[in-house]
């Protein structure tokens, strides 16, 4: 990173540079990488740490599905070398039943203390050419004749005091710099988070009966608790509450008592309280879900979690902000190099991350339930409450955007789940005629660009990607391809031709099952 107080030879940032990346957590440092090599000139601007940053540095767990988006990013090889706590599955004990599972096939994420992580990844973006510095503190943001003007206070004097870029990204996460202006908070379902870090009572030992490996969740009657390791023999454990229901977490004098207190009503985190020494005192971090009225505010974008923020329960938190961040590096690399494309990459962009959040809004739903457990019920439930609060918010399949979906919400679909079924017999498929396409904004490469996209009764705006499955390259190939089966290694055999995303056979047929159910292709 580079810091002004230190002067000698190193570059000083653009007044008026292309892009200002305000933040350096993992949605500002891969957007400004990705810029940076496509040959955009960025200025990322991080907040100099304080020692209460290192002392309260969070745990988080990335999956293995977080590769992609580190791929996608050009960090895994970094993050593969960078010597992190290898991530090999989940232990919990949810509803009062336990479950320990590996990830399929060997795969195995990482568990990053994000000190460390973000430090990486800042070091990856100066490395592609992005000037990065650090202020004294994260600075407002000024609007004068419809440019952006960022008053910058440096420790030093002899750099600008004040950039004017082009394009301006908002990754400074829940502070929100700019995106305060436009936050949508979920009151109905307020969280607040209490961690503390512990340290294993025998270093040779580590915690007896739990796997180093894994990530811990535990649901009790007042909330659910965590454990993330970042080593052998260092664990971050955290409880996740209502403050409305128990507001003497929010200001407890002795926090650090009142946080053991509730890790007393659970049974799996219990052990690695009682089997670890703390290190340090308990601190609280708010962790209610919110959202934004717009994630773009002229050539402003909301990036990460500036945009929206996802209950901790949903596991998405960094894989989120990467693949915020790659959309965000996109949308900006479209319009710089191709102007006529601005207002069709940013409405798209706008559009994902209502998407992105919506998604895993919905994705809770299968995990806030109220337990079974037998309780006192003359006050609300944690679990009842937010139970509530998605039953009210849930939305239906339909009116999905184009481009690319996630497909979750069709899994239960009667009409999807027959023809599944129906593909499973191995019967042929024919193309219908009454299938049309529509031009719609997507991604190919690092562009947004008008493509066409199939238009079915569900999607009725166009769709071209479910599950990374091309469906119009999937319809064109159909007539031909024979049975599912057949057609599966025609696809296998394009992707790979075309250096396309190669796909798994299971969101392949689901793909077809979409495809038949909405009658664009027809069984024989």
């Amino acid at each position: 990173m580079i810091d002004p107080a230190k002067g000698g030879g190193v570059p000083r940032p653009s007044v008026e540079p292309d892009v200002l990346v305000l933040g350096g957590g993992p949605s500002g440092s891969a957007a400004a990488r990705l810029l940076a090599a496509w040959g955009i000139d960025v200025v990322l601007v991080e907040r100099s740490p304080t020692p209460a940053d290192s002392s309260r540095a969070l745990a988080e767990s990335l999956p293995p599905s977080a590769r992609k988006a580190l791929a996608a990013t050009g960090l895994l090889g970094l993050v593969e070398a960078g010597g992190f706590h290898p991530n090999t599955g989940n232990t919990a004990l949810w509803d009062g039943e336990r479950r320990s599972d590996g990830f399929g096939w060997g795969a195995v994420g990482f568990h990053v203390l994000r000190s460390h992580f973000d430090k990486l990844l800042r070091a990856a973006a100066a490395d592609a050419g992005a000037t990065v510095a650090a202020g004294t503190a994260l600075p407002p943001v000024q609007t004068e004749r419809r440019r952006w003007i960022v008053p910058v206070e440096w420790k030093t004097s002899g750099w600008p005091a004040q950039l004017r870029p082009k394009w301006l990204l908002d990754c400074t996460g829940r502070t929100g710099v700019l995106a305060r202006r436009h936050r949508v908070l979920e009151r109905e379902a307020p969280t607040l988070a209490v961690l503390r870090r512990y340290r294993a009572r025998s270093d040779a030992a580590g915690w007896p009966g739990i796997d180093p490996g894994h990530a811990l969740a535990e649901s009790f009657e007042r909330g659910w608790a965590w454990s993330v390791p970042t080593s052998e023999t260092e664990r971050h454990v955290a409880v996740m509450l209502d403050p409305e229901l128990h507001p003497v977490m929010a200001d407890a004098p002795h926090l650090s008592a009142a946080f053991e207190a509730e890790v007393a009503s659970t049974r799996l985190i219990r052990q690695v309280v009682k089997g670890g020494h703390p290190v340090g005192e308990a601190w609280a971090v708010a962790a209610s879900m919110y959202s934004s009225s717009s994630a773009a505010d002229g050539r402003a974008l909301l990036v990460g979690d500036a945009a929206s923020f996802a209950d901790p329960m949903s596991s998405y938190g960094v894989k989120k902000a990467l693949a915020s961040a790659w959309l965000a590096a996109v949308v900006v690399h479209t319009a710089i190099r191709d102007p006529a494309m601005e207002d069709a990459a940013v409405a798209f962009y706008r559009q994902r991350e209502r998407e992105m959040y919506t998604a895993m809004r919905d994705g809770l739903a299968a995990q806030v339930q109220a337990p079974r457990e037998s309780a006192d019920r003359t006050a609300p439930s944690f679990w009842e409450r937010r139970a509530t609060w998605l039953a009210d918010r849930a939305g239906p399949a339909a009116g999905l955007a184009a481009g690319s979906v996630a497909g979750t919400r069709l899994r239960d679909d009667p009409a999807v789940v027959s023809a599944f079924r129906a593909l499973r017999a191995g019967s042929g498929l024919l193309r219908a005629g009454n299938s049309r396409t529509v031009e719609r904004p997507m991604v190919v490469g690092n562009r947004v660009v008008m493509a066409p996209a199939l238009v079915t009764p569900r999607f009725p705006e166009g769709i071209r990607y479910l599950r990374d499955v091309d469906l119009l390259r999937v319809a064109h190939m159909a007539p031909s391809g024979g049975d599912p089966g057949l057609l599966f290694e025609k696809y296998s055999a394009w992707t790979a031709r075309e250096d396309a995303p190669p796909v798994d056979l299971a969101d392949f047929l689901g793909a077809l099952a979409v495809l038949v159910a909405d009658g664009v292709l027809v069984p024989l």
